[in-house]
This record gives C-alpha cells, sequence and structure tokens, in this order.
C-alpha cells in the first residue's frame, strides 16, 4: 500500500506540488524521465502536518516566529511517521542531504531558493530526524515568511515537504542555466567549482563561466579564482582551501560541458520551458540535484535603452572638479534612483542640508535631490543663485563658531528626538488614518533629527575641522582632523569593537569558526548559545545598523536582515580582529598625539586647540549618533509602512511609487483609487527611471583617458590583487592582502578593511566612511574614481597611489 506520508522519487510527478513540495515534484518528474538524479525519497507534506498536530502546535497562533521555530525543532515525532522515515533512510544509502521542499516552491514565477533549510551529510537516525525537524521550523523564518509576502504567496497556504536524498561525492558541481538570464536568451549559461555546489550558491567562491550554445559549443568562458571549496566534513561539510596548481585551471573538459548542456537541453525539452539546474560531477558521471524553473526571465527580455528614449530628459554633462567630487560623494549615499516616496523619507535628510543653505541665501535652482512627476530622478545642475537670505551669513557664522553652544544643543536635540522616536515605537494604531498620521510625524521627526544634526555639528565641524588641521600640520603634513578622533566612543567604533570581541570569541574555537563561515544566523544561535547569546546582545544595542543610510524604505537592518550582518562578521573572524586598536590603545595614540601639539605651540594656542578638539570630538559623536537614530527611525517607517500596506490591500512596494503627500491624501480619505493610478503610471515608468539614472551618471563621470584617478582618501601605497566586491554577499570574497574595490562603502563595510591592503571606491570622498575608516588602518585608499569596478576585474595586479589618487594596473 502506497505511504501518504513518504513517498520514493518515483511515485512522484511534477503535479505534485502540494504533496511534494517544488524541490520534490521536480526531482520526482526527472526521476521517471530517466534524468539521472540521486536516489531518494519525500516526506510529504502530510507528514508535516501530522507533525504539527502531534505536537500542538498551530504557526498562526504564535506572534514571535523565534518562539515557533524553537518548539517545532523541540517536537517529537508520531511513532508512525517515525517508523516511516527510519524505514526509508535504511533504503538509502548514507550520508543524506536533507533539503525543504515548500509546496509554493520552484514555480513558474518564483523560485523560492534558499528561503528555508538544507542540510548537507546528514548521517544518523537521530542526526536525520533533528534535520527534518529543522527543516520544519525553517518554513517559519523569517527570511521565509518574508519572501512568501513578498512575492505574494500566502503564508497560510504553504506546507513543507522534506526531501531526503543520497549525497553525490562531487568532484566539481555548479548551476546552469539553459537560458541566459544576463544574456542571450539562446545561449547556455554554466557556473562551475570544484566540491559541492553550496559554495556557488552561497556566493563564497568566484566559479568558472561557461557561455555555450544550445549544442554546447563553448562560445567564451572566464577561469574564476576558486580559492575554497565545500567537502564533506565530519557529520556536516566545512570550507578549506583548493590547491593552488588547481585555482588557474578550468574545471570542466569541452566534452563535460559538452554532456552536461545535452543533459540540461533534455531537461529543458521536457518541461519545455528554459530551467535552472544544479549538478554536480562524481567520477565523471553526471548527476542532477535539482532543477526549478528559470523565474528571473519574465515575459520578454528587458529592454535596451538608448538616447531616443531619454529625449525630453534633462541631459547631463560631465562633472568637473568640485562638482564631479560633489557628485561622487551624493552617489556614495544614493547609488541607486530613490522612489517617490524614499524621496520624501531617505532624502528627507540631505533635504534639511539644502533647507540650510537657503537659510544663508544659497538657492539650488533644482533641488539637491530632482525628482518629476513620474517618479524619474536625475542629477541635479549644480546651478545656484543668491538671495536675500545672503544677509544672514554673519548671524550663522556667529551661530556656528560657538562651540558650547552647538555642543549644548546637539546633546539637547539628540535627547529629544530620542524621546520622541521611544514614544512613536511604543504606538499602536488601529486605523489607515492613524498610520498615516504616524508616517507623516515620523517623516517630521526624520527632519529634524537631520536638521540640527547639520546646524550643530556638521557645519560647524567643517568650521573647526579646518582650524584644527592648520594645527596639526604644523606637526605633521600628514596628519589631519579626523586623527584627533581617537580614542572616541561612537557607534562605529563601538560596533568595530564589539565585533573584534566577538570574532575572538568564535577564533577559540576553530570547529565554531568554521561552522559560522557556512551557517545562518539562526542555525548559528541554536548551536553554540553563548554565542547566540553574544550576538542577540549585539542585536538589542546595534541591531538599527542599516546597509543604506540614506534610504528609508528599501534598506533593511541587521535586525531585519541577520544573515547579513554574518557576512559582515565572517571577515573580521577570517582577520582574527585585524588591526583594530582597543579603547585604550586608541586613547593613547590621542594622547600621544595631543602632547605632540602642546610641544610644538604656544600654551596659549594649546589652550585655544583644546576647546577646538573637545568640539570636534563631540560634533562627530553626534554626527554617528544621530545617523544611527535616523537609521532606526526609517526602521520604524518601514513596520508603519507594512501595516498600511496590509490595511489598505496595496502591497509594500507598490506604495513606494506614491509621494508622502499622495500618501497622506490616501490614507486621510480613505480612497486607494487615486493612488492605485499613480502607482500604476510610475510603475510603468520605473524601468526608464533606472536607466536615465545609470545614463545620467555615466554621462556625469565619464572619463576619455583609460586611466583610474580620483581622490587620495587616506595616504600610502599597496599593491595587490584586486577583488571586486558588490555587496555583503560577496564580503567572503576578500583575503588578506587584497585590494577592495567596489562602488560604496558604508560603516557595515568596516570588517573588510581589517583584510585589505588598500581601498578603490567609484563614490566618495575625503569625508566619507571608505576615507576615515582606512586612515584609521593605515591602508592607502583612492576615492571618487567614478568607474574603477568597471575598469578592474578579479585578480587584476594594481598599485594603489592614496597619496595622489592614482590607481596603476601592474599586470
Amino acid at each position: 500500500m502506497k505511504s501518504e506520508l513518504v513517498l520514493k522519487f518515483g511515485e512522484i510527478v511534477k503535479e505534485d506540488v502540494e504533496t511534494a513540495g517544488g524541490k520534490g515534484a521536480n526531482l520526482g518528474e526527472m526521476t521517471s524521465a530517466k534524468i539521472p538524479v540521486p536516489n531518494g525519497v519525500v516526506l510529504t507534506s502530510d507528514a508535516y502536518d501530522a507533525y504539527m498536530e502531534h505536537n500542538g502546535i498551530d504557526p498562526y497562533s504564535y506572534e514571535d516566529n523565534g518562539a515557533l521555530r524553537k518548539i517545532i525543532v523541540n517536537g517529537i515525532f508520531p511513532g508512525t511517521l517515525k517508523d516511516e522515515i527510519i524505514k526509508a533512510y535504511k533504503g538509502l544509502n548514507s550520508p543524506v542531504a536533507v533539503r525543504s521542499s515548500a509546496t509554493a516552491e520552484d514555480l513558474s514565477d518564483a523560485s523560492f531558493a534558499g528561503q528555508q533549510e538544507t542540510y548537507l551529510n546528514v548521517s544518523g537516525e537521530e542526526a536525520l530526524l533533528e534535520a527534518v525537524r529543522k527543516c520544519y521550523a525553517s518554513l517559519w523564518g523569517d527570511r521565509a515568511i518574508s519572501y512568501r509576502k513578498n512575492t505574494g504567496y500566502d503564508t497560510g497556504r504553504v506546507r513543507l515537504a522534506v526531501v531526503i536524498q543520497e549525497m553525490v561525492r562531487s568532484d566539481f558541481s555548479g548551476v546552469m542555466f539553459t537560458s541566459d538570464p544576463s544574456g542571450d536568451a539562446g545561449n547556455v549559461h554554466i557556473n562551475a567549482s570544484y566540491g559541492l555546489g553550496e559554495a556557488i550558491v552561497s556566493g563564497i567562491v568566484s566559479p568558472d563561466e561557461y557561455i555555450t550554445d544550445k549544442e554546447g559549443n563553448i562560445l567564451r568562458e572566464h577561469i574564476g579564482s576558486k580559492e575554497v571549496r565545500i567537502v564533506y566534513s565530519g557529520s556536516g561539510t566545512n570550507k578549506e582551501e583548493v590547491p593552488k596548481e588547481l585555482r588557474n585551471k578550468r574545471v570542466m573538459t569541452d566534452d563535460q560541458i559538452f554532456r552536461l548542456v545535452k543533459e540540461g537541453m533534455r531537461i529543458e525539452n521536457h518541461y519545455g520551458h528554459p530551467m535552472d539546474i544544479e549538478w554536480a560531477f562524481a567520477d565523471d558521471k553526471i548527476y542532477i540535484l535539482q532543477a526549478r524553473s528559470i523565474t528571473t526571465l519574465g515575459g520578454e527580455r528587458e529592454k535596451i535603452y538608448t538616447d531616443e528614449d531619454f529625449v525630453g530628459l534633462p541631459k547631463v554633462k560631465p562633472a568637473k572638479g568640485s562638482f564631479r567630487e560633489g557628485v561622487l560623494f551624493n552617489l556614495e549615499k544614493t547609488p541607486t534612483p530613490y522612489f517617490p516616496l524614499d524621496h520624501d523619507y531617505g532624502g528627507n535628510v540631505g533635504y534639511q542640508k539644502e533647507v540650510l543653505f537657503n537659510e544663508i541665501g544659497i538657492n539650488f535652482t533644482d533641488g539637491l535631490y530632482p525628482i518629476d512627476e513620474d517618479g524619474i530622478s536625475r542629477i541635479n545642475s549644480n546651478k545656484m543663485k543668491i538671495t536675500r537670505n545672503i544677509f544672514n551669513v554673519p548671524k550663522y557664522l556667529k551661530r556656528i563658531n560657538d562651540s558650547e553652544a552647538n555642543m549644548k544643543n546637539a546633546d539637547a536635540s539628540l535627547l529629544e528626538c530620542t524621546r520622541r522616536f521611544e514614544k512613536e515605537k511604543e504606538g499602536s494604531y488601529k486605523s489607515v488614518k492613524e498610520l498615516g498620521s504616524a508616517l507623516k510625524r515620523m517623516r517630521d521627526l526624520v527632519g529634524k533629527t537631520a536638521y540640527d544634526r547639520f546646524l550643530y555639528a556638521l557645519f560647524p565641524n567643517a568650521v573647526t575641522g579646518s582650524r584644527v588641521n592648520k594645527i596639526l600640520k604644523k606637526v605633521d603634513k600628514d596628519l589631519n582632523s579626523y586623527d584627533i578622533l581617537e580614542g572616541l566612543s561612537y557607534v562605529t567604533a563601538d560596533i568595530n569593537r564589539r565585533l573584534v570581541k566577538i570574532s575572538g570569541f568564535v577564533n577559540e574555537d576553530k570547529a565554531m569558526a568554521d561552522y559560522v563561515d557556512t551557517h545562518s544566523y539562526e542555525e548559528i544561535c541554536a548551536k553554540y548559545p553563548e554565542l547566540g547569546r553574544m550576538l542577540s546582545e549585539f542585536m538589542d544595542e546595534f541591531g538599527s545598523k542599516s546597509d543604506y543610510n540614506c534610504y528609508c524604505f528599501i534598506s533593511r537592518t541587521w535586525r531585519e536582515d541577520k544573515d547579513r550582518f554574518i557576512c559582515v562578521l565572517r571577515p573580521m573572524i577570517k582577520s582574527g580582529g585585524g588591526s583594530v586598536p582597543t579603547e585604550e590603545e586608541s586613547r593613547k595614540k590621542y594622547e600621544d598625539l595631543m602632547s605632540r601639539v602642546k610641544n610644538t605651540i604656544s600654551s596659549k594656542k594649546y589652550r585655544e586647540f583644546e576647546k577646538q578638539v573637545t568640539a570636534l570630538r563631540h560634533y562627530h559623536y553626534i554626527r554617528e549618533a544621530s545617523q544611527y537614530l535616523w537609521e532606526s527611525e526609517f526602521e520604524l517607517c518601514r513596520r508603519l509602512l507594512r501595516e498600511l500596506s496590509d490595511a489598505v490591500g496595496i502591497s509594500y512596494e507598490d506604495l513606494l511609487y506614491l509621494f508622502s503627500d499622495e500618501l497622506y491624501e490616501m490614507c486621510d480619505s480613505g480612497d486607494t483609487s487615486s493612488a492605485l493610478k499613480i502607482i500604476e503610471k510610475r510603475k510603468e515608468k520605473r524601468p526608464l527611471a533606472k536607466a536615465y539614472w545609470n545614463k545620467c551618471m555615466e554621462d556625469a563621470l565619464a572619463t576619455n583617458d583609460g586611466q583610474i584617478k580620483g581622490i587620495g582618501g587616506a595616504i600610502g601605497q599597496s599593491s595587490g590583487p584586486v577583488c571586486l566586491i558588490t555587496s555583503p554577499a560577496e564580503f567572503g570574497k576578500l583575503s588578506k592582502g587584497d585590494i577592495l574595490v567596489c562602488t560604496y562603502t558604508d560603516p557595515e563595510w568596516t570588517p573588510l578593511f581589517t583584510l585589505a591592503a588598500g581601498v578603490v571606491v567609484d563614490t566618495g570622498g575625503t569625508l566619507s566612511h571608505a576615507a576615515i575608516v582606512a586612515r584609521e588602518y593605515g591602508i592607502p585608499a583612492v576615492l571618487a574614481t567614478g568607474d574603477a569596478t568597471k575598469k578592474l576585474k578579479d585578480k587584476d595586479m594594481v598599485m594603489v597611489d592614496g597619496t595622489n589618487g592614482r590607481v596603476t594596473v601592474l599586470t
């Protein structure tokens, strides 16, 4: 009699998604089609229901997903189900892979890739049962719930099946797209690397890339660095270095590529559409581990925009001199075009600077962050005019120079804004109108936080900093005002010191360090409770640090995306804490510097210098504290917008197409029809908005000499291989001595500076995050290059000259 709880692959077809989940249904379908799939079974969604019912667990009665997951992991299997699982396991060759297979997974319009958990190299009955429980719990992980919500799949419809499949001890493995999602749809795109395929899927390795036609003829290839691989280790997996003699060698032969493409086309023809396939080779035999529909092609290929599409939009001239520096500094803060709502919230921070300039008679004719009615952003023209408010300059200069009043006012403002934020955070809003009012108050609060920051800290900091610089240059021409910040306690410095402490704890146990390198935040906390406690305390104190601090609604904090935080922690662990000084060491450097100054200038001048330094250090503290505060305010804004989305039945993403006044009008009137019309109009324009923004950047930053020039952000020279990093997901690529090359950095990237020998950034300037941190770690940095990420590629040998702002390609 056929079991309803455990099914062999051969008993399943692709239509059995509700029973076997998307992954299980596809594995069963391919097994029936005689495609070389490793043997396995599926614990059906009925088995999941039986487990939950046996343990009395109703997922919808839990507000805390963490508590729900803990209950599921600690549950007990019903006797019959446990017996069937063990019987099926005994019929397979051990070890096995245990993979989640959700009933809304691997569908034609959403892949759900990586949203639930997978456990590799599982051996033994108890280990198997534990892995199954963890898979069940992962259906209710924050990441999985967020993905289902964002892709429109009702959480209430989703159940979980679990695939138990024989492991393949692969020599090399990878991913194959039978229709290239990033190029010609008529080509096949293959990534390949040594060991298990998880190295590619998790982004910790730069694999070989082969582009072929549908017959398997190689059109072009790129040999990746392949520095590490994931292999079997004990009862799990481990990351190890690839022997140097294999790194620059091609992973696959022409014949193996030909055979793999042939297998891929057989799968595509069977399904009738392009497929995303995970594969492995063991002893020169092909194994297909997974296959899903490609969900990123869409109905049409992405439109290629030309100058004709931009007719009627302002043309952008090449930016030169200080204007170029300004463009690149702003681009570091805003690398992608604003959505209308984010323009009014995230852009509200920069707008306060514009308000202050207006108050002293400098009017930017098209604003600092211009955006039109269609939601299309552009670079400001840098044109300005002088107004009657110019007569206010003496009054503002007097205010800026009053350091005691500035420090007092800055502290008072930070205290008031924090109090208002805490009050809003405690609020509970039951109606659409109340949510709209709360969002409006939050926008006003963000504005006040930023305005007072500029008025009482940043503008005074610029004036005071120039005076401190003049004195420091008399001591040492290579010193500047940032050297005077040593020993100061502020958010970024405190985060770095805490990361050093956590990484030191992890590095005391090699097994723990290896586990952190390849597992998720939740898995790490579950396996190592003491480390979990440390991470939880860190999140309580610093969890509101976000990936983009000048975007409100598209950014995410570490608290909202804990796995991204783990990506940040890993480089610090790899570097052993790097060269981050302790607070005592940093304080000593500050005291030594002050002593040097005291011995260089007169007593009278030193007393004035001390006063200026006290102010400068306090201004920097306010700069950091106020930024972290508005990042926390943004986090609350996102929560409120999600609640509003649920209340009005319009997706969170669609609400971003409204300007703030349109959003408030919708909330006040309760009428969504007008808002929906606006949303649809601007959604149609969004691809044009992104293409035009990129066009603006290219035109403004265009250079014709092929050289890589920028601004020297931190003095010195160093050479090394290029490592291009595009996001925290790629932090694991960076090795000790690499030259970090990236589009931008922010405080989240700081741990990379403990490994890098030098830094090259497309954006930024002398006051940007990369410049400040590079000086702190004593490595050269070149900022505001404009296009270094386009001119350099991984493994290029370069020399970074931070003194003169140049990058030279050596090989």
